[in-house]
């Protein structure tokens, strides 16, 4: 039986390539989707993409739900911040026109393990099935229907959307803890961000060692070399390769966004116990980008921007910084980090969830 879907951030570029790769499809199929108006030409092409899917566009949520005559909901829309309002809204619509059936929510956003918690026991009150279903792959993996989805929580439910979301990527169950996907996801932020800091320091060593003025594209075949040896990480290749090679600091992961996943991480690993002093680089990695964003308020940057940052900034500058906001006790030092950031990205964190 097909699934009668509708969407809320399907003008994304993690959902958007759904309308094409569920097109003519007998697994799913959206009826409508919400649409708040963004411009650009990639929303344009996603538009377009839904109408030839079959897909109405409306601009209210009660539209979006309107006769009630649906299976469920795909929200992939921001962080904590962002979705709490979404579900603040919606949950108790859905309440109103529940028609003795049972809704379900396909949560794809990247959000903390307390927000899991706490959205999942909120929709439980209104009787309505929340799972976190995380992403991973980007933007390209999307596109071409390779992205990681992290799935877990009821397992019949997961059989019911497998068919679905084997059309729109590679998913995993990891079982029934309703949090679990939401924390492989984080785990996959500590190899990512790890990984990055590891080869900006590198790159702006080997600049250092062979007296470059900049990094520059000479490093290109040197790193391509070294990045099969046994200290390789994915970073290289898929974010400063182009940063250094087409001096592309824009494109890519956003640092706005990468910060706050930095913190849901760490903050999963302070509720985990693991040693203090061992979270500290993470946290480093996040003022990196707290400095980006603070001293380039204008300028959008993706997360390669910081091996740029470490080589052309005066060591003195980065240091006095860090050491202002990290602490040895990192639930102080996660304080210090949101405290850096701009107060939009602030509100988007929102560490303590609340309905």
């Amino acid at each position: 039986m097909t699934l009668r879907l509708l969407a809320m951030g399907g003008l994304g570029r993690m959902l958007a390539p759904a309308a094409v790769h569920l097109r003519s499809r007998p697994e799913a199929h959206f009826l409508r989707v919400h649409d708040r108006g963004g411009e650009g030409e990639f929303r344009s092409q996603s538009r377009q993409a839904w109408l030839q899917h079959g897909a109405q566009l409306v601009s209210s949520v009660p539209q979006l739900i309107s006769d009630g005559e649906f299976d469920g909901i795909v929200i992939c829309a921001g962080k904590n911040g962002d979705d709490q309002q979404i579900f603040q809204e919606l949950i108790p619509l859905l309440h109103t026109i529940h028609k003795n059936r049972q809704y379900f929510i396909l949560h794809m956003s990247t959000v903390s393990t307390e927000f899991v918690k706490v959205t999942h026991q909120y929709c439980q009150q209104y009787g309505v099935q929340y799972v976190n279903y995380p992403l991973t792959g980007g933007a390209k993996g999307a596109q071409l229907a390779k992205m990681l989805i992290l799935a877990s929580g009821d397992e019949v439910l997961f059989q019911r959307l497998q068919p679905m979301l084997q059309l729109l990527g590679v998913p995993k169950y990891f079982g029934p803890d309703i949090i679990a996907a939401t924390a492989v996801k984080l785990i996959g932020h500590l190899m990512v961000f790890h990984g990055l800091l590891g080869i900006s320091l590198a790159a702006t060593l080997h600049k250092n060692v062979f007296q470059l003025h900049h990094l520059d594209v000479t490093q290109v075949e040197f790193f391509d070399f070294l990045n099969q040896g046994a200290g390789g990480t994915r970073q290289w290749e898929v974010t400063l390769r182009q940063g250094i090679e087409h001096q592309q600091w824009e494109a890519g992961f956003l640092v706005k966004h990468a910060v706050v996943d930095i913190i849901y991480t760490a903050q999963l690993l302070i509720e985990k116990n693991l040693p203090a002093i061992l979270i500290l680089p993470m946290l480093e990695v996040a003022l990196l980008f707290a400095y980006l964003l603070m001293q380039y308020p204008e300028q959008e940057w993706a997360t390669q921007a910081i091996a740029k940052l470490i080589a052309d900034t005066p060591k003195e500058k980065l240091e006095e910084f860090i050491q202002k906001n990290i602490h040895a006790q990192p639930l102080q030092c996660l304080k210090n980090c949101v405290a850096t950031l701009p107060r939009y990205i602030q509100a988007s964190v929102m560490l303590d969830v609340v309905y």
